[in-house]
């Protein structure tokens, strides 16, 4: 029986997003509309170590979008894997941005997603409303810098990128929209280790403040 290239069933519209370490392209795998994140070679380092620094992001990236997607948080569903290219291919979600549309229910949904994420030892690392896809449900993007942990400050840390986007971006919305993020994540996490963690993200912001 003759094998099918997959490749030649995977084609590149366009180049939609560039980052730091990979390329976003909209493309389509088996005539499905997909999205298709390629990690680049950076030239600074060794061939041999950036290929297999490239090859394990990417499948460590890809698991945690699927182990997330299990929990129960709605992510984009993973249709391919290739470690050799660095390259996910996954579902092309339609919608809009939060960032652009954001408000308290919203607030309240990323944080309930956050609280099934950090239930779950689950830390995202980037936690902004950029990477929140308003459609017919909420859907959590971009999982390059997540990884397992059940630290206390790992997950302030994670708490406090996206308060600090807040305050930064909607100056005179920050405490109706934090106060909805918290009641959110406090839907799976009970209320001593919320606690907690406020304690401790009080604690990153006094050391950076006298540091």
């Amino acid at each position: 029986m003759e094998s099918v290239n997959i490749l030649l069933l995977h084609q590149y519209c366009k180049l939609i997003a560039k980052g730091a370490e990979s390329n976003i392209y909209l493309s389509t795998f088996f005539s499905r509309k997909t999205i298709s994140k390629i990690r680049f070679p950076k030239s600074y380092r060794h061939q041999a170590l950036d290929a297999q620094i490239r090859k394990q992001r990417t499948i460590h990236e890809s698991k945690m979008i699927s182990l997330a997607r299990c929990m129960g948080v709605r992510t984009p569903f993973v249709y391919m894997v290739d470690p050799v290219r660095a390259e996910i291919v996954m579902e092309y979600v339609k919608g809009t941005n939060t960032r652009d549309k954001i408000n308290e229910q919203i607030c309240l949904k990323i944080g309930k997603y956050t609280s099934i994420l950090h239930k779950n030892d689950i830390i995202h690392g980037d936690l902004t409303p950029s990477n929140f896809l308003l459609s017919n449900e909420l859907v959590l993007l971009d999982f390059g810098l997540s990884y397992r942990s059940n630290r206390i400050e790992d997950k302030a840390v994670d708490i406090r990128l996206l308060e600090e986007i807040f305050k930064s971006l909607y100056h005179c919305k920050f405490k109706s929209f934090y106060d909805s993020f918290l009641e959110g994540y406090g839907t799976l996490i009970d209320s001593k280790e919320v606690n907690r963690i406020l304690k401790n993200l009080k604690q990153i912001d006094l050391r950076r403040r006298y540091a």
